[in-house]
């Protein structure tokens, strides 16, 4: 059917503004800093860019922060992306672990807050939780199919997608944010994967060879504290033992804030369909 002349500037006005409205609603990759590429493993030698960061307790946890850099409007955050390192490739996340949490604060803030902490079901990968954010981790494998390898052992590697978050963070700010697991027992926290920047062969923003260690207060449920940075390297200050500088790998998802035009832009364009409506109305 062939729209009539006087409908069909704001029809494509309306076209205009949605399509504006759904380009800021997808989300695309605003900070990458993920697995490496290269130089994995022992074949690597003395290049090994891969490790995995753990500090021995449920109660700490490794993290780093990242900045998103400028916006006049800020930024909408909906998904962040990390990965840990499991156990003996075989295995289920289950199987050593209970539950996991993602904790995020602005560095400007007090502390960290969780965001979402979900279960981990016994003999799977699945993790679920009840407050809307979705937790999905996936078993994952580096560029060319290789597992983490610790000494003669090949690990699994797991994605954890933390989705559906809603966050705001304003233009420039510099967000800090850290993984915790509870451990069954065999298994103590997290182990976060990290890598060296230099040597990753893959986008690592952000890096500055240190990660920030967060410990639960115990006193005030959902809350972490910044307890300081850690290193590797051998550093002066340098806690962790491998011989090189590395920062936890995440990658962040969302889009810029619609500026107040653009939704200015829609109102006025389904105002203009509905009077064309109305003025199409047949008379009876």
């Amino acid at each position: 059917m062939k729209l009539p002349r006087h409908a069909r500037a704001p029809l494509a006005l309306l076209t205009g503004a949605l399509c504006a409205a759904a380009a800021q609603a997808s989300p695309t990759l605003l900070f990458d800093r993920g697995l490496p590429t290269a130089h994995i493993n022992e074949a690597a030698g003395a290049d090994r860019s891969n490790q995995a960061v753990n500090f021995g307790s449920n109660h700490l946890f490794a993290g780093d922060d990242f900045k998103l850099g400028s916006s006049l409007t800020g930024w909408n955050v909906n998904k962040i992306r990390t990965w840990v390192v499991g156990s003996a490739s075989a295995s289920f996340l289950g199987d050593f672990y209970k539950s996991v949490a993602l904790y995020v604060g602005d560095v400007d803030a007090d502390g960290l807050q969780r965001v979402v902490q979900a279960s981990v079901a016994a003999g799977g990968d699945t993790a679920s939780s009840n407050n809307g954010v979705t937790v999905t981790a996936t078993r994952v494998q580096y560029f060319g199919g290789a597992g983490y390898q610790d000494d003669e052992r090949r690990l699994a590697i797991y994605q954890l997608d933390f989705d559906n978050l809603a966050l705001h963070f304003a233009s420039d700010a510099l967000v800090q944010f850290g993984v915790q697991m509870d451990g069954l027992g065999h298994s103590v926290g997290a182990y976060n994967h990290a890598s060296n920047a230099a040597l990753s062969g893959s986008p690592q923003a952000g890096a500055d060879g240190r990660f920030r260690q967060f410990g639960l207060p115990g006193s005030t449920p959902g809350t972490a504290d910044f307890q300081g940075f850690a290193c590797t390297g051998g550093g002066l200050g340098c806690q962790m033992g491998w011989d090189k500088a590395s920062d936890i790998n995440v990658q962040v998802f969302g889009n810029s804030v619609p500026e107040p035009a653009s939704w200015a832009l829609s109102g006025m364009a389904l105002l203009a369909l509905a009077a064309t409506r109305r003025r199409q109305r047949p008379t009876v």
